[in-house]
């Protein structure tokens, strides 16, 4: 479950939520939902938030093994995430899910930080790419709107939620301060493990850097 959302962008989900407005996260997520596809791909397909249709594929030979073998078991419940207990099947729930992650990292964090973290990184990353073609005032703004744009996309939000809640302002300070992780750019073409995206390992390093004000080779000053 927490490897869906790290790598699926996916809200979390309620059960109450989703048994009222027959929209569902990944807690409460279907086996119907779900298409398994070639190449370790993994296609979820359902009314996400307020009702709006969200399509997602995921691809990594991990995680489509176990999700197989949950959508085509012969018994239990509806829901995509069980588990088996003592010959009884019980529903992975949402809270099962955050305080695993609590558990893990030692610190407060949920499910949606996941969702945080993933929104910054892309907002950085496309700001990184426009970095060399917007010095202006004018086109860093029409940069910061694209990236906004961009992290909505990637999460299923408005651009104003996106912005609100879902990505660390001191990004788009350190935009117009000039810096980017343009640095890391020509690393994204490396072959990396299957089903991890471009945007995990040195690309998340690079981030922190950014964040932090660390003096990093990753970093690019574009002004």
């Amino acid at each position: 479950a927490v490897r869906l959302l790290d790598r699926g962008f996916f809200r979390i989900g309620g059960e109450e939520y989703a048994e009222e407005n027959e929209s569902f996260g990944l807690a409460t997520m279907r086996r119907s939902h779900v298409t398994l596809e070639e190449d370790y791909t993994l296609t979820f397909d359902y009314p996400s938030k307020s009702g709006k249709r969200r399509v997602r594929s995921v691809v990594d030979p991990e995680v489509y093994e176990v999700v197989a073998a949950l959508k085509t078991r012969r018994s239990g419940p509806r829901d995509l995430l069980v588990y088996k207990a003592d010959g009884t099947w019980f529903d992975v729930k949402s809270d099962d899910i955050n305080s695993y992650i609590k558990e893990v990292t030692g610190g407060d964090f949920s499910a949606k930080d996941f969702r945080t973290w993933s929104g910054t990184v892309v907002a950085a990353l496309a700001l990184a790419v426009s970095g060399e073609v917007a010095k202006s005032k004018a086109g860093r703004k029409r940069a910061i709107t694209r990236a906004i744009g961009e992290v909505a996309h990637h999460l299923g939000n408005t651009p104003a939620v996106a912005r609100a809640s879902y990505i660390d302002p001191r990004v788009f300070d350190r935009y117009l301060g000039g810096v980017t992780i343009g640095g890391v750019l020509p690393e994204l073409g490396d072959v990396g493990e299957l089903g991890q995206p471009a945007f995990h390992g040195r690309v998340e390093e690079a981030v922190l850097d950014l964040l932090e004000e660390e003096p990093s080779p990753a970093l690019e000053k574009v002004a």
